[in-house]
């Protein structure tokens, strides 16, 4: 059985007495006050009238990419106004690749959404959303749920695998290739495909700046600093640790020492992520790190051409990450009750509609019964890639107290694209304690 919140909305129409007026007045007046009351008490029912019938409007911020399309969105909208003829939803599309600014900037403009998508950073701030109800709370798995200075003020939204290496398997099988199981062999493979002329690697630049350097460094750096430092996060935050440590030195070092061996295309900083990914599928490289995402669009599209591997770690660390993303409701909205409904039956009170909502980008339920669908046999393999590791956090999106600062995330991309070009690594990395410096005292 579907379990709903249960809204209650009241509107009361209070009418101020007539008072202060001299009884001769009173008895001159009688007919006007007698005819004043008359209309006032059908403007009241005009009013209450309107106000049952016209329907509430909230909106939704969002972002959109090649599986979360407008189409895509817009489906969840109207089964939602269907099943709710009272609400209507208003998409608000976020640009560009830091969300958590461009919602900050909305909310200095007072125009912030009802429901934001990707909340977490912003949560970090006082002031930005509303605390969530039990009742909607009860929906969740515990294990998701965190709080913000005593309070739980966002809603656990879905979870997601990230990044492992998709490889061409026809170009595979031509070279005698075979899916690499530690950091020797995936150097090897990557010569041996430089060897015949061809590009081994791929990634995104231009406007889509995370697409550079996010893949590397959550499918490698983020475990390797994990190890060395198991409460990162919370040590950063303390000011226990820098960015600027050997671990990450030596796993950036080792990222751009392949793009100076020539592994990856020289085109990368031209392309966005999706031209990044179109070329990879038509044979402009051999491989491409990417998230789940890619297998579920795969999958869905019919594609049999690609495998997937986990991407070794140079230090043996045999984990993975998965980050959960959060929704909010605004603090200052008007309709909290229609945006927590609205809330409500996206993330699981219709099953069909969080089904469909996790299938398009490869999701995982939060749910405290989980919702499961039929996956294809990438995702089902990217899954199994990890059977035998060991889940850790994403750094940069571990939710609740020790939460990155609202930016941080924007800033280290754009550092990661200039070690990409040649920057040195420890001169950037030293700039990143310098802006967590910043956003500290922000």
């Amino acid at each position: 059985m579907k379990k709903h919140i249960a809204w209650f909305i009241t509107i009361t129409m209070m009418i101020a007495s007539l008072a202060g007026c001299t009884s001769k007045a009173v008895e001159t007046n009688a007919g006007s006050i007698t005819d004043a009351g008359e209309t006032t008490r059908a403007a009241v029912t005009e009013t209450t009238i309107k106000a049952a019938t016209e329907p509430v409007t909230i909106k939704w911020g969002i972002y959109e990419t090649d599986n979360l399309s407008a189409d895509y969105y817009a489906t969840i909208i109207d089964a939602f106004e269907k099943d709710n003829p009272g609400i209507k939803v208003e998409p608000v599309v976020a640009t560009g690749d830091d969300r958590g600014t461009f919602w900050q900037t909305m909310y200095a403009s007072g125009s912030f959404p009802d429901v934001v998508i990707e909340a977490e950073n912003l949560a970090m701030t006082e002031g930005f959303f509303a605390e969530v109800p039990d009742e909607l709370l009860a929906n969740f798995d515990p294990s998701t749920l965190c709080t913000y200075k005593g309070k739980t003020i966002t809603i656990p939204a879905m979870k997601q695998l990230r990044m492992q290496c998709y490889y061409n398997l026809a170009e595979f099988e031509a070279l005698g290739l075979k899916e690499p199981k530690t950091w020797d062999e995936f150097l090897n493979i990557c010569d041996a495909i430089k060897t015949t002329g061809k590009t081994a690697l791929i990634c995104g630049g231009a406007g889509d700046i995370w697409a550079t350097g996010q893949p590397w460094w959550i499918s490698v750096t983020n475990q390797s600093l994990l190890t060395s430092y198991p409460k990162f996060n919370e040590d950063i935050l303390a000011g226990k640790v820098k960015w600027n440590n050997e671990t990450t030195i030596d796993s950036l070092t080792k990222w751009q020492d392949m793009v100076k061996a020539g592994y990856y295309h020289k085109g990368c900083m031209s392309f966005s992520y999706s031209q990044a990914a179109a070329e990879f599928q038509n044979g402009g490289a051999v491989m491409m790190i990417d998230g789940s995402w890619a297998a579920a669009s795969f999958d869905a599209t019919g594609n049999n051409d690609f495998g997937v591997f986990a991407v070794p770690n140079p230090d043996g660390v045999n984990s993975y990450c998965a980050s959960v993303s959060y929704w909010g409701v605004s603090e200052n909205s008007e309709n909290k009750e229609a945006a927590f409904k609205f809330v409500e039956y996206v993330l699981g009170g219709n099953q069909d509609i969080y089904k469909f909502f996790l299938t398009a980008d490869g999701l995982s339920s939060v749910t405290k019964t989980p919702v499961t669908y039929e996956q294809g046999p990438l995702m089902n393999k990217f899954v199994s890639n990890w059977s035998d590791s060991t889940l850790v956090p994403e750094i940069l999106a571990v939710p609740g107290e020790y939460a990155m600062y609202n930016g941080f995330d924007g800033y280290l991309s754009k550092s990661l694209q200039n070690i990409f070009t040649g920057s040195d690594v420890t001169s950037e990395l030293i700039s990143w304690d310098k802006e967590f410096e910043m956003l500290a005292e922000s």
